[in-house]
């Protein structure tokens, strides 16, 4: 695919915050464990963070207890770094926290904004970005104690970024509200050696090779949105997203479709074991694969009664229907996060 020209351009100040602005410390909730909660990370401990700024921490992946962090907002990310920690999420909110969790500062707050942060990731315990609506994109080089915002016109649809280009040529003070107005979501960014993968709204699929300074664009034959996206080895990667679709990628190759007569929205995915994916998604829905993925033609406007999932594909439901929005491995056990709160799946 053709590489993209279009450099993003950063902002020349770094990003900072009204102390007198600063939202109210999280409500600590007796039913935590059960209530809406949106991601979860791991290394030594696990993290997991959700709705009105809740914090949960675990040793063993079996307890976990609330901690106090100075936001109310909801937290819609987070990654752990050595014994950091960073979450953000609604009203562009960063935290930060050095010490496995025990103490929490603010390292950037801009509720007038009005876009939230999606995700964040951390390639050491200096430098990390984070992600959200909007096209949203924020850099630190110093722990998070300056972050400077960026805009990366090459993660538009290539139709989109030469009309930019027309623009750019007349006005440029045009070009930047026009690139600010239609950058997509930024949904997922995944770390894999060298390689930065981001999975986004408008069909957005793309990887960089320094991290995320620039990004090449991949075409894939869908306009939906991707919400994550996770290679599996060295010559595949996997994305799923909107209305249960699946796509997978091999050798640099095209993008194929993974019929699996799915129609709930995926939101993660989850690598069970070497031959077996998951994909975790709205109304309890888990989709299990066998590796090598199976591929077909895709066609929008099959009738659903129809539908023959491809082999090696089974789809199974959670008891409560909770919407699964993000899982990990931990100590054996398989954390998934949900509407619900916390679930252990029992993966077969």
């Amino acid at each position: 695919m053709k590489k993209t020209i279009a450099a993003c351009i950063a902002a020349t100040f770094a990003v900072t915050y009204s102390s007198t602005a600063l939202a109210e410390e999280a409500f600590m909730a007796p039913l935590v464990e059960q209530s809406v909660l949106l991601d979860i990370d791991a290394n030594s401990f696990v993290v997991i963070v959700g709705e009105r700024g809740h914090v949960l921490l675990s040793e063993d992946g079996k307890s976990f207890h609330q901690k106090l962090v100075p936001t109310q907002s909801t937290l819609t990310a987070t990654t752990v770094v050595g014994e950091n920690i960073w979450a953000v999420g609604h009203d562009a909110v960063i935290l930060h926290s050095s010490d496995k969790g025990e103490t929490w500062e603010i390292q950037n707050y801009q509720p007038d904004l009005q876009r939230p942060f999606l995700d964040v990731l951390f390639f050491d315990e200096k430098q990390g970005i984070a992600t959200g609506a909007y096209g949203l994109f924020y850099r630190t080089l110093d722990g998070g104690k300056t972050w400077t915002a960026e805009r990366h016109a090459s993660l538009l649809d290539p139709m989109d970024q030469e009309y930019l280009e027309e623009i750019r040529k007349e006005d440029e003070d045009f070009y930047q509200q026009e690139l600010e107005s239609i950058l997509p979501h930024l949904n997922r960014v995944t770390l894999d050696g060298d390689t930065l993968y981001m999975a986004g709204e408008a069909g957005l699929l793309a990887k960089s090779t320094n991290m995320g300074e620039s990004w090449e664009r991949y075409y894939v034959d869908y306009t939906g949105s991707f919400f994550d996206i996770k290679p599996l080895d060295e010559s595949t990667v996997l994305a799923v997203g909107l209305r249960g679709n699946i796509f997978v990628n091999r050798n640099q190759g095209e993008w194929e479709y993974v019929q699996t007569c799915s129609t709930s929205t995926l939101n993660s995915i989850l690598v069970g074991s070497e031959s077996k994916i998951y994909a975790l998604g709205n109304n309890g829905m888990m989709v299990s694969a066998q590796r090598p993925l199976p591929t077909s033609m895709r066609d929008p406007y099959a009738n659903p009664s129809d539908c023959e999932a491809d082999e090696g594909i089974e789809v199974s439901q959670i008891k409560d229907k909770a919407a699964l929005l993000n899982a990990t491995q931990f100590n054996g056990i398989s954390i998934a996060v949900s509407a619900n709160g916390i679930k252990t799946l029992n993966l077969k």
